[in-house]
């Protein structure tokens, strides 16, 4: 494992010796290496502890660490799978990461910090919906404390929910990626590197973030949302064509050039969505993007209370599923360029 990454140690055929249910989140030591094997060579893992991972989830991750998965098989020892290594060539593109912010002042001095550059230039913009605990202000430190950094601050027009804080922060993007943080950091700002990759080495043209894959931090998701999630995922999975594991994960990435036709078809679907995932993911299949999975690991909220009801939000999410069937399966579709 000392090896992992090793630019000096390169080999056609590359053997991971450890499980990968024992790295947690395997996404950085596939990233890693992709190094330590040759062009067109064949890394070998390891899988199928109990409650581990699924073929799918491994074709995934292998996937966003540029390789090419074969079927999967059966071993004594458990699963296995094997990958052909792919090249990897990143685009020089721009990344605006948003933040919608209601009540998070205890939290965005910590996310200015953790934010890790992105890209070749990194936009933060916050989106503030009518705090009251002084979060705009803290906002307006920090921009003036960080004058080297690109921060700016919008507030929010109208009382709209998050869907609407993140739909005005992409239009107001300068940058070719644009991105969701979600204030509370219960998806580390850390992992939003992962979400550019996908885009910029042309792996998806929507990344949408998982938290249903990686263990997650012990109540970091109350049983009532797990539950509700995973019907909404399979449901949605569905409806999309694309296999969706975690609808309602606060990050999501896109080209900023494909939001002008989502936020156009956005109507189609009804409005009811109060946080714009569900809004998100059927404009982007509407519109033909390509949708993948990005997997994270989910921790708690450190601060601050969160924002979610399941019973109203969950009716509200139903209703837009309902619309998303009749625009999406049900011959309610019509083609983007006739509207």
């Amino acid at each position: 494992m000392d090896a992992v990454g090793s630019a000096s140690l390169i080999a056609t055929e590359v053997r991971l010796d450890v499980r990968l249910e024992e790295l947690g989140d395997p996404y950085p030591t596939l990233r890693s290496i992709w190094s330590n094997v040759a062009p067109n060579g064949e890394l070998r893992v390891r899988y199928g502890q109990r409650k581990g991972f699924r073929d799918a989830d491994v074709a995934l991750l292998l996937h966003l660490a540029s390789f090419k998965p074969n079927p999967a098989t059966r071993t004594k020892f458990g699963r296995e799978m094997t990958a052909r290594k792919l090249d990897r060539g990143a685009r020089p593109l721009s990344c605006t990461v948003v933040v919608p912010c209601r009540n998070e002042i205890d939290n965005v001095a910590n996310l200015v910090d953790r934010l890790p550059a992105i890209g070749t230039h990194t936009e933060l913009i916050f989106v503030d919906g009518a705090s009251t605990d002084g979060t705009p202000e803290r906002i307006d430190e920090l921009i003036r404390d960080h004058p080297e950094r690109d921060i700016k601050l919008l507030r929010q027009a109208g009382d709209t929910g998050k869907a609407g804080a993140t739909f005005q922060g992409f239009s107001a993007a300068a940058c070719d990626v644009a991105m969701i943080l979600d204030a509370d950091m219960t998806v580390r700002p850390e992992d939003l590197p992962r979400f550019f990759d996908a885009l910029a080495e042309g792996v998806a043209d929507f990344a949408n973030g998982t938290r249903m894959i990686f263990p997650m931090a012990s109540g970091a998701m109350p049983g009532l949302n797990n539950t509700g999630n995973r019907i909404f995922s399979r449901y949605m999975s569905w409806l999309v064509g694309s296999r969706i594991t975690d609808t309602l994960c606060g990050t999501k990435a896109l080209f900023s050039k494909d939001f002008d036709e989502i936020l156009r078809v956005r109507p189609l679907f009804g409005g009811h969505d109060p946080w714009g995932d569900f809004d998100l993911i059927m404009g982007a299949a509407y519109t033909g993007l390509r949708i993948v999975d990005v997997p994270i690991r989910y921790e708690a909220r450190e601060a601050g209370e969160s924002k979610m009801r399941p019973f109203s939000h969950g009716f509200a999410l139903a209703e837009t599923c309902f619309m998303g069937a009749r625009r999406l399966k049900l011959g309610g579709r019509q083609r983007t360029e006739d509207r």
